[in-house]
């Protein structure tokens, strides 16, 4: 059976409406689906949905959605009325079958906010933001309208519709009544970012094989990868040494088209100057001293997918010159040979070194870097992202399993710890402390004192031995004062985090009484 709203005027039928699995927005605004030209019918009177199935009216007042059963008419207004009909569904024909498409709710959420005051909202449903109490987001902004815009998930997408707001509803600087979007994307509502970002596993963190995350920072930055993943442009992916800039570089290829292609990597501040140009570009036979045979260079070797060239600020600049060349013709020509071969790759760049610093100093040709630096991402260091850290040890634990013998968990106390600790040799350094401690645990349960013999044997430098509270006090630093950023870091809820400090700082007094 297929659900059809016959809206009339004067109990004469005007138009009908499908009801399908998508909510109907009712009432005298623009952006509604069903317009009614009625001074006395709402900007938005209420919605039509489909709960459990079955067709009901949300009235958006808080109360909870009613029925609509066949044939009952809702009045709207002086002389307007919704009425539902139902009628048999035609039979489809032989492959037009509508296809199922994955719902968006399994992959996408919203953070609101930037840094220790951001937050999730995950998006499986749809849902209205505004100021007013009656919204499902409620936003603290004065430029916010009391129901402002409506985030919808569709199998395409997700859709954003204006609901008459005040200062309107942007996304990508253009102000939008209807339209759809995907992850990465910003609604800009009043004075409030709205970053639509990818979901993964449960809690919320992203694991995209190699890519682990929870924090907002990391989410919105997949969220821009799963948008530049199906373009062909250079990116420059910078961030300090160990963040995880290979681990982008390797989701922006397994995320587009050409996944299926290779994906090489070359460090061009590890080679000997002699060689760089031959790993480059390749080598036919006997072109210098030592070729007793012809070598491939990255380039061919990453032909139809994507060649990571990680610390390109370091390469001589005679060769930056010839990969600027590359760069404009896509063709390599060996060393020591007499032709160009045309390549098709994707190049992705990373550095952890200041480029317009280098610029200045001569270091780094300036075309080059405005061609490799189209499109910039920013990988923030793991100090600044500290709800990855518990995601990130987990990971590491199960993949250190078939090594150590069995699975390690870590204790509340030991998680605190690595939570409060700095990183300065971020992810890298991160997994190194964790397969440490997992090693050398004496049972499955990895405690607070072999994460600390852990990081005193990979720092080489004695980890102050803080006790919990310090621990606690540490982390919620870190979140601004934001207890409930910290308690979200911590894996702890925000009162069981509260009530420790507090039971802290009642110790701390009692021992300063005591002195």
């Amino acid at each position: 059976m297929r659900d059809t709203l016959i809206l009339s005027y004067r109990d004469e039928p005007l138009r009908e409406f499908v009801l399908g699995e998508r909510a109907l927005e009712v009432g005298r605004g623009a952006f509604c689906d069903i317009v009614i030209h009625d001074p006395s019918v709402p900007e938005r009177a209420c919605r039509v949905v489909r709960l459990g199935g079955v067709p009901s009216v949300d009235f958006g007042d808080g109360r909870s959605p009613v029925g609509l059963p066949v044939g009952e008419k809702l009045r709207l207004g002086r002389h307007h009325a919704l009425v539902r009909v139902a009628t048999a569904s035609p039979a489809p024909e032989r492959g037009t079958e509508p296809l199922t498409l994955p719902s968006l709710a399994e992959r996408v959420s919203i953070v609101v906010g930037r840094g220790a005051e951001a937050r999730r909202v995950a998006l499986d449903r749809p849902i209205t933001v505004g100021s007013g109490p009656g919204c499902d987001l409620v936003l603290g902004d004065r430029a916010v309208s009391q129901r402002h815009c409506r985030l919808e998930p569709v199998p395409s997408g997700v859709r954003v519709r204006d609901c008459g707001s005040r200062n309107g509803t942007w996304v990508g600087g253009r102000r939008v009544s209807l339209g759809e979007i995907g992850p990465g994307a910003v609604v800009r509502v009043g004075r409030t970012d709205l970053h639509l970002v990818p979901r993964g596993a449960a809690g919320d963190a992203r694991d995209g094989g190699r890519m682990v995350a929870a924090s907002p920072a990391m989410l919105s930055l997949l969220g821009e990868v799963e948008q530049l993943a199906q373009l062909s442009w250079p990116v420059l992916v910078q961030g300090e040494s160990g963040a995880g800039k290979e681990g982008v570089a390797r989701a922006l290829h397994e995320r587009g088209p050409r996944a299926r292609g290779p994906f090489v990597a070359l460090n061009a501040g590890g080679l000997p100057r002699g060689t760089v140009e031959s790993e480059l570009f390749g080598h036919e036979r006997g072109a210098f001293t030592g070729a007793a045979g012809e070598h491939r260079g990255v380039f061919e070797q990453a032909d139809g997918g994507t060649l990571f060239l990680d610390e390109v600020g370091e390469l001589p600049l005679d060769l930056q010159a010839r990969l600027l060349r590359v760069l404009e013709t896509w063709e390599v020509r060996r060393v020591g040979a007499e032709r160009s071969r045309r390549v098709d790759v994707r190049l992705v760049c990373a550095t952890h070194r200041d480029l317009r610093a280098m610029i200045s100093d001569g270091r780094v040709r300036r075309d080059l870097f405005h061609r490799i630096h189209r499109v910039p991402l920013v990988v923030p260091p793991l100090r600044h992202r500290p709800e990855d850290i518990r995601p990130l040890a987990e990971r590491f634990l199960a993949d250190a399993a078939p090594e150590v013998g069995c699975r390690r968990e870590l204790t509340p106390d030991a998680e605190a710890l690595l939570v409060a600790h700095r990183w300065p040799g971020n992810v890298r350094e991160l997994r190194s402390v964790v397969e440490v401690a997992a090693l050398r645990s004496p049972t499955r349960r990895i405690s607070r004192e072999d994460v600390r013999r852990a990081l005193e044997r990979v720092a080489g430098v004695p980890e102050p031995d803080l006790s919990e509270d310090a621990q606690l006090r540490s982390v919620v630093r870190q979140y601004g004062g934001n207890l409930s950023a910290a308690a979200r870091a911590l894996g702890m809820a925000r009162s069981t985090l509260r009530d420790r400090m507090r039971k802290g700082e009642t110790k701390r007094r009692s021992d300063d009484e005591a002195a």
